[in-house]
C-alpha cells in the first residue's frame, strides 16, 4: 500500500472577491439607528396629535438652544425679507434651513449633542437637492394656480359679456357672479395645492437623512401622505387651533415656543410613516 507524497489540498476560509457584510449604522452607544421603510406605515388619527407631543417632547430637552436656533432664524428671515432679490435668494433656501433642523432632530434623539449650527449644517451636505426640491414645489405651485386663474377669468368674461348684451344683471348680482367664481377658483386651488403639499411634507427628511433624490422624494411624501390622511388631517386642525391659542395668550412671545415646534413636526411624522422606529405608539 502506498502513501501520496503530494501536498495536502487545503480549504480557504476567505471568499475571493468578497465584500464584509454591510452592517446597519448604529449611534455612539450601538443602538441602531432608523431605518427607511420599502413602504410607508400608515397610523391612526391620533398621531397627528404625537406628532406634536413628540416635537414639544424634544423642544423641551434644549428648549434654550431651540429658541436661539429660531430667533437667528427668524432674523434673518426678517432682514432678509426687506431686501429686494434677497428675499427670494431666501425663499429658495428655506427648504435647506427646514433640513438642518431635521438633522438636528435625528442628532438629538439619537444621542448626540444637539448643536446651534444643525440650523446651518445642511448646506454644506445637501444644499443642492433641497433647493431643486423648493423649485420644484414653485413651479408645481405656479401649474396649480393657473387652472384656478382660468376658471375665475373665464366667469368672470361670461358675467361681463351677459351684462354688455343683455344688460339684464344688476351690480348685485354681478358682485354674487364674482364672489362664485371666486370661491370655484379658490376651491381648485385648494384641491391641487392639498396633495402638492403632501409631496413636499416627509421630502426635506427622505433627502437628508436618506439621499434620496428630490423627485423621488416627492413620490416618496406623497405617497406617505395619501397612506396617512387620518393623521395630516388631525395635525392640520389642531395645530393651527393650538398655534392660535398660544400666540393669542402669550401677546404673541410663543411665537418662539411655536415655531420651533412646527418645524421640528417635519421630524417627528417622518419617524412615524417612514422609519422602522416610530416615536408614536402603533398597534
Amino acid at each position: 500500500m502506498s502513501i501520496s507524497s503530494g501536498t495536502p489540498n487545503t480549504v480557504s476560509l476567505q471568499k475571493n472577491n468578497a465584500l464584509p457584510p454591510e452592517l446597519p449604522p448604529v449611534d455612539e452607544y450601538g443602538k441602531l439607528l432608523p431605518q427607511l421603510l420599502a413602504e410607508p406605515r400608515s397610523g391612526s388619527a391620533g398621531w397627528g396629535i404625537s406628532w406634536i407631543t413628540n416635537a414639544f417632547a424634544l423642544f423641551k430637552e434644549q428648549f434654550l438652544l431651540w429658541i436661539g436656533m429660531v430667533v437667528v432664524y427668524l432674523i434673518i428671515m426678517a432682514v432678509t425679507s426687506a431686501i429686494p432679490v434677497i428675499n427670494l435668494i431666501f425663499s429658495i433656501i428655506s427648504f435647506v434651513f427646514i433640513g438642518g433642523i431635521i438633522k438636528g432632530c435625528a442628532a438629538q434623539v439619537s444621542g448626540k449633542e444637539l448643536r446651534f449650527n444643525h440650523l446651518f449644517s445642511a448646506f454644506g451636505t445637501h444644499s443642492g437637492p433641497l433647493i431643486i426640491l423648493f423649485l420644484l414645489y414653485v413651479v408645481a405651485l405656479i401649474i396649480a394656480i393657473v387652472p384656478a386663474g382660468i376658471i375665475f377669468v373665464a366667469l368672470a368674461h361670461v358675467l361681463s359679456s351677459s351684462d354688455s348684451i343683455n344688460s339684464v344683471l344688476s351690480v348685485d348680482q354681478i358682485s354674487n357672479g364674482t364672489i362664485i367664481a371666486l370661491l370655484l377658483a379658490s376651491l381648485v386651488a385648494i384641491l391641487i395645492f392639498i396633495p402638492l403639499s403632501m409631496a413636499v411634507w416627509f421630502a426635506p427628511a427622505l433627502i437628508v437623512l436618506h439621499d434620496i433624490r428630490p423627485v423621488e422624494s416627492m413620490k416618496m411624501s406623497l405617497k406617505g401622505s395619501l397612506k396617512n390622511i387620518g393623521p395630516l388631517f388631525v395635525f392640520f386642525l389642531v395645530g393651527p387651533i393650538i398655534a392660535l391659542l398660544v400666540f393669542t395668550f402669550t401677546l404673541g412671545i410663543g411665537m418662539l415656543v411655536l415655531v420651533p415646534i412646527g418645524m421640528i413636526t417635519y421630524y417627528t411624522s417622518y419617524r412615524d410613516v417612514w422609519t422602522d422606529q416610530p416615536l408614536s405608539a402603533t398597534t
